[in-house]
């Protein structure tokens, strides 16, 4: 499971997804839509995946 927190200080949306490739179609909408990014930089996908997504383990599941 991964988990994706918005690192800007004016947004506090925070969303999940089983795969890695799951969310990050989330993270591209969500900066299309809320932040009005419509064609984000290699740069800034590779910020968001190194400091907005973290792999975490559901509760009461070992890896």
């Amino acid at each position: 499971m991964y988990e994706f927190q918005c690192g800007s200080p004016v947004c506090r949306t925070q969303f999940t997804a089983p795969t890695k490739d799951e969310l990050m179609g989330k993270v591209a909408d969500h900066v299309l839509v809320k932040h009005r990014i419509a064609e984000p930089t290699k740069s800034l996908v590779q910020f968001l995946e190194a400091n907005t997504i973290r792999e975490v383990t559901p509760a009461g599941k070992a890896r």
